[in-house]
């Protein structure tokens, strides 16, 4: 008799245990594995590791495939809702084929046909962490035409920058043929490979823009292009590859995350004439990618 109650006691312990267990494993908020993937003209895309950051005035989300694919999504937003990419609201996407410098770039903006969407369905400020779908069809300038479908993202960690009531005035300026231009679309990122700093003057003044890339360890002083220095003059429907040139950087700061300089380059035109890009200059608070909270 005894043996028959030691025996129902412990099997009620032992379905209590199994209760609780379950019920623990429910309350954890286990969250999802973290995913961003799609379809690249009809072929799967996926990156295991995403990451995204968050300011107060933007959300830029950037994954990377297994072989060297990058998806950056840019929403010109901070908070949950639906949006569409066109070339004046601040919002757009981009496909880099590989990492290599110089790369072109696939994206919304190099196209009157580039168009796009994404919803951001959640924003968990507990987790730090983005969810959502997207697609969208981005342009080269030869015309070339990367179509994302089905696109999903889960559970991607974001860092969030606080730049507290201060306000940073990014500047990029730049000559070319013979008008002094100023940036409106101003932006620095570092990511693993590269520290990428873009600005794009005002569609409606003039399409055109300039993106430099730079090593992330680059230091202070003179650097002549070459050895992981590039930059791209857009023009149009046009990419134009520097030739030659140079960029002297005066100040990279990476507890403050200001990077400052100057610089020039010369490219050939479509009729292969050289043309020469003059008096540039950059003063910007970059967003640092490789940061996972």
């Amino acid at each position: 008799m005894e043996c028959r109650k030691f025996t129902i006691i412990f099997s009620l312990l032992l379905a209590a245990l199994s209760f609780l267990a379950s019920c623990n494993a429910n309350s954890s908020g286990k969250r999802e594995l973290v995913s961003m993937y799609g379809l690249v003209n009809g072929s799967n895309w996926r990156s295991a590791d995403p990451t995204a950051i968050i300011s107060d005035t933007r959300i830029k989300m950037t994954g990377i495939s297994g072989n060297g694919q990058a998806i950056i999504i840019t929403l010109n937003a901070k908070q949950v809702g639906e949006y569409t990419f066109t070339p004046n609201n601040g919002h757009y996407a981009e496909f880099i084929p590989n990492m290599a410098s110089g790369t072109e770039r696939f994206s919304t903006l190099n196209s009157d046909l580039g168009s796009g969407f994404v919803r951001l369905s959640s924003l968990n400020t507990e987790l730090k962490t983005l969810g959502g779908e997207f697609y969208f069809s981005a342009y080269r300038a030869d015309g070339g035409v990367k179509n994302v479908t089905e696109g999903k993202f889960t559970n991607v960690p974001y860092t969030y920058y606080d730049f507290g009531d201060e306000v940073y005035t990014n500047v990029f300026k730049y000559g070319a043929g013979g008008t002094i231009w100023s940036a409106i679309d101003i932006y620095a990122n570092k990511t693993d490979t590269a520290m990428v700093v873009y600005g794009a003057c005002d569609r409606s003044v003039s399409w055109q823009s300039i993106t430099l890339q730079l090593p992330t360890n680059i230091t202070t002083g003179r650097h002549d292009f070459g050895n992981g220095i590039s930059a791209t003059f857009q023009s149009g429907f046009y990419n134009y590859p520097a030739t030659e040139g140079a960029v002297t950087i005066s100040e990279y700061n990476t507890s403050t995350k200001v990077i400052k300089g100057t610089f020039f380059f010369n490219y050939l035109d479509n009729n292969n004439a050289v043309q020469s890009i003059t008096d540039g200059t950059f003063d910007i608070k970059y967003s640092d990618l490789t940061v996972i909270e």
